[in-house]
């Protein structure tokens, strides 16, 4: 829980291959520096993986952008980062999303700042993956065309 990205993450098939992982991540230094503590497991969601980027002041949310992970397995891994793709914010999936989100936002209880939602669109409706309370990426390489495609704006 301490770590980022797909750090650890891992798609297992039965109940012995996860209980190997759960234990080796104990073993393994993280990506971000030391060793887990914890470890978080989830069900495997089916479907597209979405982030929606929010701005919030006193409680009125803001999305200031909304991408669509590209994932693919590569490398002996199931889930690997090739980039995001802007999504259209007056498509159906938006106006989901978009929704979904804000209402997170409200049962969390966060009223300002930045937030960064995951989100996976299931066939039974949205997934929540994760939120944080904090900007999109950790090494801001997403700005500029965060920028380019909202006037100038970005969380």
């Amino acid at each position: 829980t301490d770590s980022a990205g797909t750090d650890g993450v891992k798609l297992c098939h039965d109940i012995e291959e996860a209980k190997d992982h759960f234990h080796n991540l104990f073993q393994v230094e993280a990506v971000n520096g030391g060793f887990n503590t914890e470890v978080l497991c989830q069900e495997f969601l089916q479907g597209k993986e979405y982030v929606v980027d929010t701005a919030s002041r006193d409680g009125e949310h803001k999305t200031v952008a909304l991408w669509c992970y590209d994932k693919r397995p590569a490398n002996g891994s199931a889930f690997v980062y090739f980039g995001m793709v802007p999504v259209e914010s007056d498509s159906l999936e938006a106006k989901l999303l978009i929704n979904y989100t804000k209402k997170v936002l409200d049962a969390l209880g966060m009223k300002n700042g930045p937030g960064h939602c995951e989100v996976i669109l299931t066939a039974g409706g949205p997934c929540l993956v994760e939120m944080n309370c904090r900007a999109q990426g950790g090494d801001g390489n997403w700005r500029p065309l965060s920028r380019a495609l909202t006037g100038g704006y970005s969380q």
